[in-house]
Order: C-alpha cells, then structure tokens, then sequence
C-alpha cells in the first residue's frame, strides 16, 4: 500500500504510528509482554526479526513513549515498558489476551485428544502452524497415530470433538489419521514437515518411525487416477461453489431450509451427513464457511459429496457450474 497522502492527528489516533508496521506490533508483542528489560539481540530473536532494523524500531516506540531505554550505551542498552506512555497498560492486555487465545485454542486440542474413546498412540500439530508461517484462512491440522483399522473412528471422532474449537479460535482444523506404515513410507518432503511437529499426546511423529526400507517403485493404477480426477474436480466445484457464495450470502440461507426440509427424509446415512452441514451452516461465519468448502482433507472430501449449495441453484445454474468445474485445470 502507497504512504497515505492525508496524515491522521497524532492525539486523536495514536494507535496508527504505535502499529502502523508488522514490525512494530512484533517488537511491541516482546516489549510489553517481558516482565524485565530485553536487549536488541535477544529482542530480535524472539521477534524473528533483523537486530539492526529492531534497533530502529526501538528508537521509534521509544520517541513515541510507548516503550523506554535503559542501560549505558549502546552495547548494553535494553527496552521496557514505558511507565507513564500512551495506552501501554490497553496494548499490553491485548497482547495478552492473543496469547490467551492461542494457549486456550492447544489446552482445548490436548483435551480432546486425551478425552477420545478411540485409542489414539500419539497426537501433534503439523504443517503452516507447527512451523509458524501460517496465514490467514490456512487450516489448523492435527496429525494422530492410530491402528489402521481405527483411522476412520479416531478422524471423525476427533472432528465432531473439535467443532466447538472451530467456534471459539475461528479456525479450520484438519484432522489427519495416520498409522506406522504411513510414517515409514514418509517421502521428505512429508518427514521435514513432521519433524517441525508439535507434540499434543505422546512423543514426536518422527520418534515413532521404524527404520525405512527403500520404496517400490510401482505405477499408479488406472483407478486412482480416476479417482484423483474426480477429486479435483470435485474441488474445482467447491471453489466455484464458494464464490458463489461470497457473491450471494443468500444461498446460505436456502441452503439451510434445504435441510430442513431434506434431513426428515433422508436415509440414516445421508441423515448423518446433512446434519454436520446444518451445524456447520449454524455455527461458521461466511468467511470461514467459504474457507471450509475448499478445504483439500478428508472430512471437506466426504462432506462435499453432500453439499447443500449445489441443490439451491436451478437447472442451468447447476450445469454451468459442473461444465465450468470440469474444464478447470
């Protein structure tokens, strides 16, 4: 974004120069969240940041009275809280609070974990959040070790626990059943990711893979080739189905009188299916619901062969939106 040409009163909005920069907020986050006096080396670490760009920011917050030096030169100097600066005790509530809400959202997925009747070896977090680089909208997964014969019990157990979770951080969690022949035959790409994992019940993933022995080489079959067709088009459509939605938040209400009027009818199955779209209809916000629908995991996989939005659009809605899915790369 291009520097505003139009400046805001300093008294008025002191918020907008406190945290005009992602790297302010992330010294700021250090700053008024230690209970002593932090240096810049160590400042810039735990703020993922350059300690020569710190040192200017420092020097900013600190002409700004949010945050104060103390120590002699430049050497030994380190930052505090400013006793008396503008709206310090406000910021660092916040501050606060967003730790608050990422520790409640790890004690709620280590509850679930360890309260599941489905026995369940090992548990952790993976992939954007584990390595800390997520962005807004990337799904939270949960990797769990199980028996194979178990791993469609510990997903959907899991995913029905977990519901409340996705209500209260406003998150997507992706829950991913593995078993020890899954992590034996881990390529790298997939044991680099775990071994960023973060442990929720149990050792780490990688502490738990037997010796690897080298894989067959072997085609895929004509069927799973299909399969994966299917698959992408099938997501091609939710995409499709999701813009739809961003553009008409109308649709979510059909989609829920849809349902009640299809569930009284349906087969235990279906029944079963269409009643976890009315609670997510019920309980998502329209961002994350549009996030949902595109999810690429098994539960988004499962419940899109039941998606009510398709049902709400007329005939030639429908097959325009099928033959666009279909030609999508």
């Amino acid at each position: 974004m291009r520097p505003t040409s139009h400046p805001q009163s300093a008294l008025r909005y002191p918020l907008t120069r406190l945290l005009g920069t992602e790297a302010h907020v992330r010294v700021l986050r250090v700053v008024l969240s230690s209970e002593i006096p932090i240096g810049v080396a160590e400042l810039a670490r735990h703020a993922a940041l350059q300690a020569s760009g710190v040192g200017r920011v420092c020097t900013r917050l600190e002409d700004l009275g949010v945050i104060e030096a103390v120590g002699r030169g430049a050497r030994h100097r380190q930052y505090r809280r400013a006793a008396r600066g503008p709206l310090v005790a406000q910021l660092a509530a916040l501050f606060a609070e967003e730790r608050a809400r990422a520790e409640g959202i790890f004690e709620r997925l280590r509850r679930a974990v360890r309260r599941a009747t489905t026995p369940i070896r090992a548990a952790w977090i993976e992939g954007p959040v584990a390595a800390g680089a997520d962005r807004p909208g990337d799904p939270l997964v949960i990797g769990v070790l199980v028996e194979p014969a178990l791993a469609d019990r510990a997903r959907q157990e899991l995913e029905r626990r977990l519901i409340a979770l996705e209500a209260y951080g406003d998150v997507l969690v992706e829950v991913r059943a593995l078993t020890i022949a899954d992590l034996a035959t881990a390529d790298a790409p997939r044991r680099a990711d775990l071994a960023a994992a973060l442990p929720l019940l149990g050792p780490p993933p990688l502490d738990l893979t037997p010796t690897r022995r080298p894989p067959r080489r072997a085609s895929r079959p004509p069927r799973a080739t299909r399969h994966a067709d299917r698959e992408a088009r099938s997501l091609a459509l939710a995409a499709l189905l999701a813009e739809r939605v961003r553009h008409d938040p109308s649709l979510v209400e059909e989609a829920r009188r849809y349902l009640a009027r299809r569930i009284p009818r349906a087969s235990p199955g279906e029944r079963l299916e269409l009643t976890e779209w009315r609670r997510i209809l019920a309980t998502m916000p329209a961002a994350r619901l549009r996030r949902f629908l595109v999810r690429d995991d098994a539960r988004g996989r499962r419940l899109r062969q039941s998606s009510p939005f398709l049902a709400v659009l007329s005939g030639d809605e429908r097959r325009a939106l099928l033959a666009a899915a279909a030609g999508a790369p």
